[in-house]
């Protein structure tokens, strides 16, 4: 049986959108308002993704595909990571910052 897709061709992909994620995120933040740093780190984000892939093949390699604890592993640290983006997220917006630079947390109304 052969795959459909190969995990090297994946790998590719996720190189490719690392290193281009960046710098569309940078050009897409520049057009819409000069928010350069802004765009060029949610393109950031892509190159997080091939890292991950990256650390989940390696300790998928290592523990196995189909163990207990390879699941438990990278199940700690997906949560973790989760855990982790969730409470950055949610000082984000207990600060006030908000995609456009205003938010309630700055002394502003909140529109709901």
């Amino acid at each position: 049986m052969q795959e459909i897709i190969t995990a090297q061709q994946v790998d590719r992909v996720f190189l490719i959108l690392a290193i281009v994620g960046p710098l569309v995120g940078a050009a897409v933040g520049w057009a819409r308002g000069r928010r350069t740093l802004q765009g060029l780190l949610w393109g950031m984000l892509l190159t997080a993704n091939w890292l991950l892939w990256r650390v989940y093949n390696a300790i998928t390699d290592r523990l196995g595909l189909d163990t207990v604890r390879n699941l438990l592993v990278n199940l700690a640290l997906f949560v973790t990571l989760g855990v982790v983006a969730g409470f950055l997220a949610a000082w984000r917006v207990k600060r006030g910052t908000t995609p456009h630079g205003t938010g309630a947390g700055r002394g502003q109304a909140s529109p709901h």
